[in-house]
């Protein structure tokens, strides 16, 4: 039985429901008709890179090691400032899905998922996506691949090299628009080729174009900034339906083709929603709680703060003293004024509305101060205060969310992943820097995006096997490949952290043949890295879709 899948990145039913129920996209409307349907839960942090390294291995990112774009090397002020090495294939160290199908002889065609480069060997054929670099001559398999691939694109390139993105280093709407249209068009069409053309059991294909519209253009789409509407362009409104109705005319093109009995997954690796409009600076209160140390003497700075303005009771509304300021500002950043050596935590934004607590442990290199004895009252301590800090002005807790790492990430790269993550509100989004109080409005020219990422990403599944209709519970990204690997009447490695979706299927299906154990494959060979300018290339597209600063 053949297998279909379709990554929608970023899509959501918060905006594909609507459009199926306005009959904007017949096509996926008709196929929902004979689906098994419903959110589908990403990672944690809701991130591109540990989302789809988890879809493609199954497992959770304390397995495959991604936690970001930036694999991070060396001492925790490394970290602190983003630095570090671009990830790509080889940084998952777990195996593939493809490679499993691999194993058993079922060949595939894996199309533009994103960390895929460089391509892993498999026997099928494939196309690198994002996180290729822009002058790569190597992003296609077969090589003789390359010359029927005229006019593809992988990925947009926006801003300029080495520099923060601004707004004047985007495209007017609508000639980004365009782009997103010819990206989309060109990778429908050469998709629809190569599954008429090329031998395949498993065929994958991920549109890209659903995040850059949704995070650029979800004013639009969406009823939460309907005060925008005076401001609202016509022609911009027009184009988007040109988008939706043509990546609907391509879904349609593929499920045909298909054939009636493959069967047809779609898939999200997170969801979308209204973008942020505050920064939280949690160092500002992991300096007042005086876990985070500066560079400054000891000129008793905070306990004065703390004498001088005990009206100042809510944490938030504090201001940062002028001496934390200029001894940010002497030493150029946030890293390079602290106090590292007697520095206990420190906290790092995972994914907008997402933050990591890391503790600086005695294991760090150079080492810190919290001994593995101290370490567990400290997090104790941190999660209490944690659970006090609220928003000013509406009398709620910041956090919706805390949980210790360990509780959502397991496997044998969890070293260099948070000690603590917290979660807020999506309108509150944490970054590194300190600020003038603990909560700032994002200022208007910092603006740039008006879609972000949310938990709750999109899932569909039709076929002979599926019992259509909504499913009674949200599955997980990490259940589609055990999933998609019974569809196959492949075994499912016992490593895989997920689980087969039981509730997508008719009974009498599920029970024959039912799901069957295997063995693991090893684990891939040590992460190469790519070359200086690679790295520098991707890290310059990174900044240009606003991942990286």
């Amino acid at each position: 039985m053949k297998t279909l899948i379709i990554g929608l990145d970023g899509g959501t039913w918060d905006l594909f429901g609507p459009l199926c129920d306005l009959e904007a996209m017949p096509h996926l409307a008709a196929l929902r008709q004979r689906s098994a349907w419903g959110p589908l839960l990403s990672t944690q942090p809701p991130f591109t890179a540990p989302a789809w390294a988890s879809f493609a291995t199954g497992v959770n990112p304390g397995k495959h090691g991604i936690l970001n774009f930036i694999q991070a090397e060396g001492s925790p002020a490394r970290l602190l400032r983003g630095e570090g090495t671009p990830v790509n294939s080889a940084h998952i160290r777990a195996p593939l899905l493809w490679e499993y199908f691999d194993a058993y002889d079922r060949p595939t065609g894996v199309l533009n998922v994103p960390l895929s480069y460089p391509l892993r060997p498999v026997a099928g054929f494939a196309i690198s996506g994002m996180l290729t670099p822009p002058h790569a001559r190597d992003w296609a398999h077969p090589p003789d691949l390359l010359h029927a691939l005229k006019g593809y694109i992988i990925d947009l390139d926006y801003g300029r090299p080495g520099q923060p993105l601004t707004r004047e280093d985007l495209p007017r709407p609508l000639a980004m628009l365009d782009d997103i249209l010819q990206m989309t068009e060109r990778r429908g069409r050469h998709a629809l080729r190569l599954m008429q053309q090329r031998a395949w059991d498993a065929f994958m294909v991920v549109f890209t174009g659903t995040d850059r519209i949704s995070h650029h253009f979800w004013h639009y789409l969406a009823p939460d900034y309907s005060h925008l509407a005076p401001k609202l362009d016509v022609r911009i409104s027009q184009r988007l339906a040109d988008y939706f109705d043509l990546l609907d005319q391509l879904l349609g093109a593929l499920v045909k083709n298909a054939g009636p009995d493959a069967v047809i997954l779609i898939l999200s690796d997170h969801g979308f929603g209204p973008a942020a409009r505050h920064w939280v600076h949690l160092n500002n209160w992991l300096l007042e709680l005086d876990l985070l140390r500066l560079r400054m003497g000891k000129s008793g700075w905070m306990q004065r703060l703390k004498r001088g303005a005990p009206w100042l009771s809510d944490m938030a509304k504090r201001i940062l003293p002028a001496e934390a300021r200029n001894a940010v500002k002497q030493h150029g950043s946030l890293a390079d004024a602290m106090d590292w050596e007697n520095t206990l935590a420190w906290a790092m934004p995972l994914y907008n509305n997402v933050a990591g607590i890391y503790l600086h442990r005695t294991s760090h290199k150079p080492p810190g101060p919290v001994s593995p004895a101290a370490a567990p009252k400290l997090l104790d301590f941190l999660i209490e205060q944690a659970r006090t800090l609220r928003i000013p002005g509406a009398d709620r807790p910041l956090f919706t969310d805390i949980h210790l790492g360990s509780e959502l990430y397991h496997g044998s790269y969890t070293d260099s992943f948070p000690d603590i993550v917290l979660t807020m509100d999506p309108d509150y989004a944490a970054v590194p820097t300190l600020g003038s109080t603990l909560i700032t409005p994002i200022p208007p020219g910092q603006f740039l995006r008006s879609g972000d990422h949310r938990p709750e990403g999109m899932f569909l599944a039709a076929g002979p096997p599926i019992q259509p209709g909504p499913l009674p519970e949200v599955p997980r990204l990490i259940d589609l490949a055990p999933t998609i690997l019974h569809l196959a009447d492949l075994p499912i490695p016992e490593s895989m952290d997920g689980r087969v979706l039981d509730a997508i299927f008719q009974p009498r299906w599920l029970q024959t043949p039912p799901p069957k154990p295997g063995p693991d494959l090893p684990p891939p060979d040590a992460a190469a890295a790519l070359s200086p300018d690679d790295q520098a290339a991707i890290a310059d597209r990174l900044r240009g879709l606003g991942y990286m600063t």
